[in-house]
């Protein structure tokens, strides 16, 4: 047991770099006030978020009083919190499984499988019962002062809460340990990574049509007998949500009404993540040092012969070409980066469809939406355009620059490009990535809202236009106070202060904007409006340009690799 806790110390260690931040303290005063004042803000910074969170789930909570479906409150943020371990999960497991360094220098140790896979994985879970203690126990919370649960409520819903995480990251451990084994797959780690995140989403997308769709099939009869017997059963919407994830049933059974049978139920849930965990465990005991053996075979590409190779290593390209090139693969070959840069354009345009796909609109309410849409243009613009501009906005792209570049950035101060090549280069890769966002949103929202040309051209160009500043600003954050001292590519975007001050600054750039712009359009005169918002993004774009123009040569050298 003492080896499992200090494996575990040693991995939770590793991901927070906590020695790293012991030894700044003493002997690297500027990075360490960097660390600490990451450590202060970013919780800060999320204050408002957990706030606005609490107050839907208090909302919702209500909202299920008044139809007399409480029962169903702890089934739905069960199944919620669930299926975020499981997504936000993946990358954990696969980072401390696979993908971490200190793998090839435990396995020659005289340590025992069972204890490396055990170890690894509590270190997994002491982060995610972090988050499932931000994203349930709010929840529970609420249940319980609702309902005036007493002190047998408080034991049973931590016991409860001890299983959320285990039972879906088990099983998923498991899953991947079995996959990483396979010949086929050797070499493509990154791939699979990827391959897993979007599995995930498509579950949650998945969980929300198929819930949609017992809600009703558009036959008014049968969704007013669903929600007359919504109001006068209060188990049967519980059963509906049941069938998700049976687990939720003895969740609900255990803390809905505290009898002695609550404690039977939580023993049977208790059970069942124990024997998920020992599952896990078993199947990694067989097959995960072998995964890891294995993977190192890396696939062979095709032989050039010495015509090929000096044909390719002779090719030139423009130095913005060969930056925009050197920056998109990079992103596109590294799954974290990969996920936090690119998803959010699939993610939220598939959102739109979906939302509207699953809702029936009658025809005569969706033509006075459009008659509405015709009436306001100006205002329907604007929120096209501020739409676009959260592509560019939310994107860490350009503030994660050259972090990504980590200990490679010496790469980076040596090759002869100028600064606007730089510039040029890294700025085309986050709008190349913008413009997909805003091709995607175009196709989802044509099948509702047909849009005339002049309107898809005149919030295209300013939607680009606008998110410049924010994208320079990003690129000017990121030469500053690059984060390249990282062990684990996760650290240069999680743990990258410039993304959160590009994201808020970025935030409150676009809501003044767009709100005066907005309003003189509106009131004056709509050419006035689209005027001025294309007169600030040029005028901000062309002063962040110069100043890193001037000064990008000289951060260069102030790089620490």
């Amino acid at each position: 047991m003492k080896e499992i806790i200090s494996l575990t110390k040693l991995f939770i260690n590793e991901s927070l770099g906590f020695s790293l931040f012991f030894y700044n303290q003493k002997f690297n005063k500027k990075e360490f006030y960097k660390q600490l004042f990451t450590l202060i803000i970013v919780p800060v910074a999320l204050i408002p978020a957990f706030f606005m969170y609490v107050s839907l789930m208090s909302a919702t909570y209500f909202g299920l009083t008044m139809i007399n479906q409480t029962s169903v409150f702890l089934s739905i943020g069960y199944i919620m919190a669930t299926v975020l371990i499981i997504v936000f999960g993946v990358m954990y497991i696969l980072s401390e499984f696979y993908f971490s360094d200190n793998i090839e220098e435990l396995i020659p140790l005289p340590i025992s499988q069972r204890k490396l896979i055990v170890a690894k994985f509590l270190s997994i879970l002491v982060f995610e019962y972090i988050f499932a203690a931000f994203i349930f126990g709010p929840i529970l919370i609420i249940y319980g002062v609702g309902q005036g649960m007493g002190l047998l409520y408080v034991l049973l819903s931590f016991l409860v809460f001890l299983t959320i995480p285990v039972l879906p990251l088990s099983l998923m451990t498991a899953l991947i340990m079995l996959l990483m084994q396979s010949a086929s797959l050797k070499g493509r780690k990154d791939m699979l990574q990827i391959v897993f995140v979007f599995i995930g989403i498509a579950v949650i997308f998945g969980v929300q049509i198929w819930f949609t769709s017992q809600l009703g099939n558009g036959d008014e009869v049968d969704f007013q007998l669903l929600m007359n017997t919504m109001l006068t059963n209060n188990e049967g919407f519980l059963n509906i949500i049941g069938y998700i994830m049976p687990t939720s049933f003895l969740m609900a059974w255990t803390l809905n009404k505290i009898t002695l049978m609550s404690f039977a139920w939580v023993g049977a849930l208790l059970g069942i993540t124990l024997l998920s965990g020992a599952l896990m465990v078993a199947i990694g005991e067989r097959v995960y040092i072998k995964s890891i053996v294995s993977g190192k075979a890396m696939k062979k590409g095709k032989r050039l012969s010495g015509a090929q190779r000096s044909k390719a290593l002779g090719k030139k390209s423009h130095g913005a070409m060969a930056v925009f090139t050197m920056d998109l693969r990079l992103l596109l070959r590294t799954p974290v980066y990969f996920f936090n840069n690119v998803s959010i354009v699939i993610i939220a345009p598939l959102c739109i469809w979906i939302s509207f796909a699953f809702i029936e609109i009658p025809p005569e309410d969706l033509q006075g939406m459009q008659e509405s849409f015709r009436g306001m243009p100006i205002l329907i613009n604007f929120l096209l355009i501020a739409f676009f501009i959260f592509f560019g906005g939310t994107s860490a792209t350009t503030a994660t620059t050259f972090s990504r570049e980590g200990k490679a950035s010496w790469l980076t101060r040596m090759i002869p490009v100028t600064a606007r090549d730089q510039i040029v280069g890294r700025t085309g890769v986050a709008m190349l990535i913008q413009s997909l966002g805003i091709v995607f949103t175009i196709i989802a929202i044509q099948f509702i809202f047909p849009l005339a040309l002049s309107t898809l051209l005149l919030t295209v160009v300013l939607g680009i236009l606008g998110s410049l500043p924010i994208l320079l600003f990003g690129l000017f954050m990121d030469m500053n106070r690059p984060l390249l001292n990282w062990d684990n590519p996760q650290k240069a975007i999680k743990n990258n202060m410039n993304v959160v001050i590009t994201l808020f600054v970025g935030m409150a750039y676009t809501g003044l904007l767009i709100g005066v712009c907005g309003l003189l359009g509106y009131f004056i005169n709509p050419l006035l409006g689209y005027g001025l918002f294309m007169m600030i993004s040029v005028a901000i774009s062309v002063v962040f340009y110069k100043v890193i123009n001037n000064r990008l040569e000289a951060e260069f050298l102030n790089f620490e690799s």
